[in-house]
């Protein structure tokens, strides 16, 4: 089994979904080729940056709080080791720094957005389990191996 077959498979389990609403050249997950099934119980974040990512994590903790909960994360580049690079105003990283580790964080990114090198990481960062790669009309999973 490939990483993306084994990614497929593992989000087959996952109950609800926690998504964005892409801008610019962001992935766009609603497109019928997009590789992932996505859970049809679902909430997306608004893409107003003034609004409250610890206020919206806690209305998702307590909206999933029986649900096994994915999110797909945008980001401007990711490495292999996880760290996403964005638009610079750390929202992504405020709501993930609070989101429950058993949630499966994917970042979704065009092939000219994945680094071949390691990305700068601030103590901040926080980091995503599998990067998933569109490149083209096909795609790429890169499961993200955790170093303590």
């Amino acid at each position: 089994m490939n990483d993306l077959q084994e990614l497929q498979k593992l989000v087959s389990v996952y109950t609800a979904s926690i998504l964005y609403i892409p801008i610019q050249s962001e992935i766009d997950y609603s497109n019928p080729l997009f590789v992932l099934k996505i859970p049809d119980k679902k909430f997306t974040l608004p893409k107003e940056k003034n609004s409250d990512p610890f206020e919206l994590v806690f209305q998702c903790i307590d909206k999933f709080k029986n649900d096994k909960v994915l999110l797909l994360i945008p980001g401007k580049s990711f490495d292999k080791y996880g760290t996403r690079h964005g638009r610079g105003g750390g929202w992504f990283d405020r709501f993930l720094s609070e989101v429950p580790p058993e949630w499966l964080r994917i970042g979704v990114i065009d092939k000219s957005g994945l680094s071949n090198s390691k990305l700068p990481k601030q103590e901040w960062d926080q980091v995503v389990d599998w990067v998933l790669i569109q490149d083209g009309s096909s795609w790429i999973a890169h499961k993200i191996y955790k170093t303590l």
